[in-house]
């Protein structure tokens, strides 16, 4: 059995070497144990009673001395099935992968990359030992530019923990006492097509010279499938043909949405749904993608498209370009009067918080409600 410091990226004695290095008494990193059990190396922190990492030696040693069993191993160190931090994300990012679309998975591998990265330098190990502290000075560490994208990072790892409590890998989540971030004037970001500017997109298709007619065709059906049936790009993309429903004549979009797995049942024109079925595409399956690709590929090769169109037909490319489409839809609708919380089920959002965020100064029936009430209580003055 061997006793020694595990120390911190900071700590004055990680770059030295030998015995001044691994048995310093002085620093406050957490002191750690190390034994053979059958032939495999064990490494473990030592914990005190209240199953705390000790940073003090002489604790570590007393602790040590009197939890060696009759085989020699302290139990001390930490229960046998200790899940570590690198196991966690490992399993947590296993499971997602049936769950969440690539772009999400990716986004998600690169935040508890971060994370290992940081437990990795604080010498921190085992999952449990990642507590609400740790994190605050890991958010500290941070650099993102963007209240959205500080957001986004947060919540990818509030997941993670969340997962893991749930498990039981852990005693408690760490993250519950972390704050939302607040993110202001979203609707900002929300910029749908004058009418005049979609018109002009789907005359602006027939005159890009690196389109083929072949092309001009699929890309004139995807953009008026995204507009009157709000999906995102990559749900239009992979919509599969026998997602498209034909009953009495009334066609309709049954699927579910890649990011957050909600159901879409929206009906669409006739005319559109037709221009669907002419579309020519080399897998039976899919309208527009070719099933061979991934998802993002895909996507990718379309918004290229799709910046070609909005060039020629001189409207500014900045931005998210296919969800200009989707706002569209989702402004119209509200515009026209139709109740936010059908808005958001069309649109397949996960809450009706999230599209008010977005979306609630066109709010036109929660205004008019407003404005009935607030004339007449007038009558009443």
């Amino acid at each position: 059995m061997i006793l020694y410091k595990r120390h911190r990226q900071d700590c004055q004695y990680r770059n030295g070497a030998g015995k001044d290095r691994d048995h310093s008494h002085r620093c406050l990193c957490t002191v750690w144990v190390e034994w053979n059990a059958k032939g495999k190396q064990q490494r473990h922190p030592v914990r005190d009673n209240a199953g705390q990492p000790t940073s003090s030696w002489s604790e570590a040693e007393k602790l040590a001395s009197q939890n060696v069993g009759e085989t020699g191993n302290p139990s001390v160190a930490t229960k046998a099935a200790a899940v570590t931090v690198a196991d966690a994300i490992a399993t947590f990012l296993k499971h997602k992968e049936g769950h969440w679309q690539s772009t999400t998975l990716a986004k998600a591998k690169l935040t508890l990359q971060r994370l290992q990265e940081f437990c990795d330098s604080q010498g921190i190990t085992l999952l449990a030992d990642v507590d609400t502290k740790a994190l605050d000075n890991w958010k500290l560490e941070w650099t993102f530019k963007s209240p959205i994208a500080k957001r986004n990072n947060q919540e990818r790892v509030r997941a993670f923990f969340r997962r893991c409590f749930e498990l039981g890998d852990i005693p408690k989540n760490p993250t519950l006492l972390w704050e939302k971030v607040k993110v202001k004037n979203l609707g900002l970001n929300v910029n749908p097509l004058e009418p005049k500017e979609y018109a002009a997109l789907l005359k602006a298709v027939d005159h890009v010279k690196a389109i083929t007619p072949t092309q001009t065709v699929r890309v004139k059906a995807l953009m008026q499938l995204q507009r009157w049936s709000g999906l995102s790009l990559v749900d239009a993309v992979c919509l599969s043909k026998d997602e498209l429903v034909e009953a009495g004549g009334v066609y309709r979009v049954v699927t579910e949405r890649q990011k957050t797995e909600a159901s879409i049942n929206n009906v669409i024109p006739s005319d559109v749904a037709k221009l669907l079925l002419e579309a020519k595409n080399g897998n039976p399956e899919y309208f527009f993608w070719t099933g061979t690709s991934t998802p993002k590929s895909a996507v990718s090769y379309f918004d290229k498209l799709y910046r070609k169109v909005f060039k020629q037909a001189k409207i500014p490319t900045d931005g998210k370009l296919s969800h200009r489409f989707r706002h569209t839809f989702s402004v119209e609708l509200l515009k026209a009067g139709v109740d936010i919380r059908k808005v958001s089920k069309a649109l397949g959002h996960s809450s009706v918080t999230i599209t008010e965020r977005y979306y609630a100064k066109w709010n036109k029936a929660q205004q008019d409600l407003l404005d009935s009430d607030l004339t007449g209580a007038w009558g009443k003055r």
